[in-house]
């Protein structure tokens, strides 16, 4: 199994929240509270494009990511197994590869979903709207 599918397995779609959360955050805070005062309107007219757009690339960041892990698990899974003398079967690398594989199936998960919830903030509340 390749090194780089694992890590992709493990931190992608972790990585793509923290980057929707990186970009997204700053981006609103600044086209709608650029100074001390807060503006009614965004400075950037297509503010909720931007949004929507940063929120589907990191969806699809993190699907990539949820397929890769998935797409591991189930060939570790499938994975002959290597017998010794005698001894009970064991895999070739001791189950690291499938563990790390169902870990990152979990972790893509969790954080697709967390994709998802900061997507329907981002296209359910208005810009420059205030919370109370």
């Amino acid at each position: 199994m390749s090194t780089y599918r694992i890590l992709l397995a493990l931190f992608g779609a972790p990585t793509f929240w923290v980057g929707q959360m990186s970009l997204s955050e700053p981006l609103a805070a600044y086209t709608c509270y650029p100074h001390q005062v807060p503006l009614s309107a965004p400075l950037l007219a297509d503010l909720s494009v931007i949004l929507a757009m940063i929120s589907l690339i990191c969806l699809a960041g993190g699907l990539i990511s949820g397929y890769v892990a998935w797409n591991l698990w189930r060939r570790a899974s499938h994975r002959p197994s290597v017998s010794g003398a005698g001894e009970h079967a064991f895999e070739a690398d001791g189950g690291q590869t499938r563990f790390l594989a169902r870990l990152g199936t979990m972790s893509s998960f969790v954080f697709i979903v967390a994709i998802l919830f900061t997507a329907c903030a981002v296209l359910l509340v208005p810009p420059c709207s205030a919370w109370i």
